[in-house]
C-alpha cells in the first residue's frame, strides 16, 4: 500500500476482511488446504489505509476453536483508538448460548462460512449451503450477528430463492463480490443475486478483487461491471474489505498433496490497494454512497 488512498477514504473508515496468522501461538488445524507464513496484527497497515475500525475474519486453517480469534481482539498493539471486530468459524450446531455470549462480549459481530472448495474437498451444493445459513442464523439471531458467506456467482444464484424465506432482520453478506468472475455478470445466477442485492436481503463485501480478475487483461478494470452492478442495485448495502494480507490464490494450490499443503509455508502476494481502492472511488461518484460503503453500513453490522 501508499498512502495516497489516505486522503480519499473518510474519517472513521472500516476494513471488514483482514486475517491474521500467529502460528506459534495458535497451530493451525490439520487438515487444511494451505499454510501461511505469519502475519501479525502489529504488521497491519494502519497508518496507510487511515482505517480505524478493523474486522478480523478468522480464517479456515485456523480450525473452529475461537482462541486466536479472541487474542487477536483483545491484542492492543495497534493503539486505543482501534475498534477491533470479529466473524468466527465456530461450528453453531454445537456450541452453547453461553460461550456465544462470551465471543460477543469479545467483540465478535458474526459467523464467518467459507464455501468454495478452491479444488480441496469436496463442494457443498447450493442447498446444503443455504441451509448451513439458516442454521447459523436461528442460533445467532438474538445477538444481530451477520452471516458472512464467501460463495460462487452460481450457488448465489442458486441459493437465491431459498434465502428468501430467511427471517426478517437476518443479516447476511456476500464475500468478495459474490464470488463474481469477470463475464459472469451476464449469467441469469447474477441478475438473481442482484435481485437479493436490490431487495435489501443481501449485503455484498467489495473486496478480493485481485482474487477473480487474474487471467483476464485488463487487470482491476474487468471488475466494473460487477461493482457498478452491485452498487446500482444496493448503495446502502456495500462494504469495503482489503482481505489483508492476501494469500496466495486457490488455483495455484491444485495438484498440491495433503502433505505439501501442511508443509510448504506460502508467502502472500503483493497487492497494490490502493490502486484498487482509487478505481473504486472511480466507479463509485456519489459521495454519500461512498462514505456509507466505509462508515455507516459497516458501522451498522459491526458495532
Amino acid at each position: 500500500m501508499t498512502s495516497d488512498s489516505d486522503s480519499i477514504i473518510p474519517a472513521d473508515a472500516w476494513d471488514t476482511h483482514i486475517h491474521v496468522f500467529d502460528p506459534e501461538a495458535f497451530p493451525y488445524a490439520a487438515p487444511r488446504s494451505y499454510t501461511p507464513k505469519p502475519a501479525l496484527l502489529k504488521d497491519y497497515p494502519v497508518s496507510i489505509t487511515g482505517c480505524r475500525n478493523i474486522v478480523i475474519v478468522q480464517a479456515t486453517v485456523q480450525g473452529k476453536s475461537p482462541d486466536s480469534l479472541l487474542a487477536d481482539l483483545a491484542n492492543k498493539t495497534l493503539g486505543s483508538s482501534i475498534q477491533l471486530r470479529g466473524l468466527c468459524t465456530i461450528d453453531v450446531t454445537s456450541i452453547s448460548d453461553g460461550e456465544l455470549d462470551r465471543l460477543h462480549a469479545a467483540g465478535v459481530r458474526g459467523v464467518r462460512m467459507h464455501e468454495i472448495s478452491w479444488g480441496h474437498g469436496s463442494q457443498m451444493p447450493p442447498s446444503a449451503i443455504a441451509e448451513k445459513i439458516r442454521a447459523a442464523a436461528a442460533k445467532v439471531a438474538r445477538l444481530g450477528w451477520v452471516m458472512d458467506v464467501f460463495s460462487d456467482i452460481r450457488s448465489w444464484g442458486a441459493m437465491a430463492d431459498m434465502l428468501r424465506g430467511l427471517p426478517q432482520g437476518v443479516k447476511l453478506i456476500a464475500d468478495h463480490c459474490g464470488g463474481t468472475y469477470p463475464g459472469e455478470e451476464k449469467l441469469e445466477e447474477f441478475e438473481k443475486f442482484i435481485a437479493l442485492v436490490r431487495d435489501g436481503l443481501l449485503y455484498v463485501k467489495l473486496s478480493g478483487f485481485d482474487r477473480l480478475y487474474p487471467g483476464h487483461e485488463g487487470g482491476m478494470d474487468v471488475m466494473e461491471p460487477i461493482v457498478k452492478a452491485i452498487v446500482a442495485a444496493g448503495p446502502d448495502r456495500v462494504i469495503y474489505g482489503s482481505d489483508w494480507p492476501h494469500t496466495q490464490l486457490g488455483i495455484s494450490r491444485k495438484g498440491k498433496t495433503d502433505e505439501q499443503r501442511l508443509t510448504e509455508i506460502e508467502d502472500f502476494r503483493n497487492v497494490d490497494d490502493n490502486s484498487q481502492i482509487r478505481k473504486l472511488r472511480e466507479w463509485i461518484t456519489d459521495d454519500e454512497t461512498w462514505r456509507r460503503l466505509w462508515c455507516g453500513t459497516p458501522r451498522k453490522l459491526f458495532s
